[in-house]
């Protein structure tokens, strides 16, 4: 190989690395500006239930961020990652797997939630991560509040629904 050759074949190397930092960059950056919605406000505050009404394991399902946003929250009896509520217990998921948009539910065996397609398994007990199963990523949580009188409220979502671009497009706000 002659001096020339060695030149092309760095400058091909060099925009193959630049290409692949410029695509990981975009998706880190897209990571960061759904955590920042969620967390700049731009979620509507909606609630979702009281304290008072849960039963440990039976999932309450509710629309959010916008009508037709099917998700799931549960009590899940002891404490977990991101969990809310005195016992840091309670938390909430999009009840759409991120395969191919399949419902999810909460198998009360295994306390496991499970896509009824394709068998996608995600454990609630830590922030909905993919155990088993085809889908790309882990359920998006839903972030909630509760207030003095044990109000649950979800005020944001850490993580891309199924099918969306943006969870705040295209769609009816909840109220």
């Amino acid at each position: 190989m002659d001096h020339q050759q060695k030149k092309e074949v760095t400058r091909r190397n060099l925009l193959k690395t630049a290409g692949i930092a410029g695509a990981g960059a975009a998706v880190l950056l897209m990571g960061l500006k759904d955590k920042a919605q969620a967390s700049s406000g731009t979620y509507p505050q909606i609630k979702v239930a009281n304290l008072k009404e849960l039963k440990t394991g039976k999932p309450v399902k509710f629309d959010y961020p916008l009508v037709g946003r099917k998700n799931m929250l549960v009590d899940l009896g002891c404490p977990v990652e991101g969990g809310v509520g005195a016992n840091k217990s309670i938390v909430a998921y999009s009840a759409f797997c991120t395969h191919i948009g399949c419902g999810v539910e909460l198998d009360k065996e295994s306390g496991m939630l499970i896509c009824e397609c394709h068998q996608s398994i995600y454990d609630p007990k830590q922030s909905g991560k993919l155990i088993e199963g085809p889908s790309p990523s882990n359920l998006p949580m839903i972030s909630l509040e509760v207030d003095k009188n044990g109000d649950i409220y979800a005020v944001g979502v850490a993580g891309l629904i199924y099918g969306l671009r943006n969870n705040l497009l295209d769609g009816e706000e909840v109220k």
